[in-house]
């Protein structure tokens, strides 16, 4: 099967007629969360970033960027994830303390 999908994405990669130009793969601010949650769960635990929301997201020349936030009066870091709108690359993922 292995050598089924070798074939298969040789294909793809070549055949550009068979391609979809995607101009954004992360659209709006919802898609945004949607992706980035299931990264912020693997690496920081699903609790963790839970307890950061409301999340602050915001769309700066071309990157979606998410950060946690905290409740008044706590104090230390929360979460910052920075995607590529156009094609979801992570550009930064970091916890501050």
């Amino acid at each position: 099967m292995t050598e089924f999908w070798r074939t298969e994405i040789k294909k793809a990669v070549t055949n550009k007629k068979n391609q979809r130009v995607v101009d954004m793969i992360i659209p709006d601010s919802a898609t945004a969360v949607a992706v980035a949650e299931p990264i912020l769960f693997k690496v920081y635990g699903k609790d963790e970033i839970l307890g950061e929301k409301p999340y602050k997201v915001d769309a700066v020349d071309g990157y979606w960027v998410l950060t946690g936030t905290l409740p008044k009066g706590y104090f230390g870091g929360t979460f910052v994830i920075i995607m590529a709108a156009k094609d979801g690359r992570v550009i930064k993922l970091t916890h501050y303390k």
